[in-house]
């Protein structure tokens, strides 16, 4: 049994702002990625998902901190990534323009009880996975749909329109 090198748990191999940046570099390469992946997909979580955002982690480690096995390079990065995410939350908070860029705008799917074919095929969404989300949420038909969006969290929000009024 070896002694415990406590010098080692600590001291980093690569210095600090180098981890920062590594890890900068690679969190805005993946959020790229999913951009250009689209909302559509990242609103499901299959197994297959979960097993891409595993491995994401799994291929980038060594690349945001090298053979090093330090806490500080581990905590240098981990805060670097939170840092990164509450700037880019800020961010999009405070701009529309920015929130568009980034996240991608609201998509109308369906005006007045019908399909928007356009933006359907823009978001890669089949009617039948409309009518499925419609499903979902209660409803048979389109007809029964004022308007539906696609938002930017990836989720299909349905206005339905007001029952018509009862006669006496």
């Amino acid at each position: 049994m070896r002694d415990f090198d406590w010098r080692g748990m600590w001291w980093p191999r690569l210095p600090p702002w180098e981890v920062a940046l590594r890890t900068a570099f690679i969190y805005v390469f993946i959020l790229l990625l999913f951009r250009l992946v689209g909302r559509k997909e990242l609103s499901r979580y299959s197994t297959f998902n979960m097993a891409v955002l595993f491995l994401i982690s799994v291929a980038t480690r060594q690349t945001f901190v090298d053979d090093d096995p330090s806490l500080t390079s581990a905590m240098v990065a981990l805060g670097t990534l939170f840092g990164l995410d509450y700037l880019l939350s800020w961010l999009v908070f405070r701009s529309r323009r920015l929130a568009n860029l980034l996240e991608g705008p609201v998509r109308q799917l369906v005006k007045d009880g019908a399909p928007v074919t356009r933006q359907l095929i823009h978001c890669r969404i089949t009617k039948a996975e409309l009518e499925a989300e419609l499903r979902r949420n209660g409803h048979k038909s389109l007809a029964e749909v004022e308007a539906a969006f696609l938002e930017r969290s990836g989720r299909i929000t349905f206005i339905f329109r007001a029952p018509p009024p009862e006669r006496r």
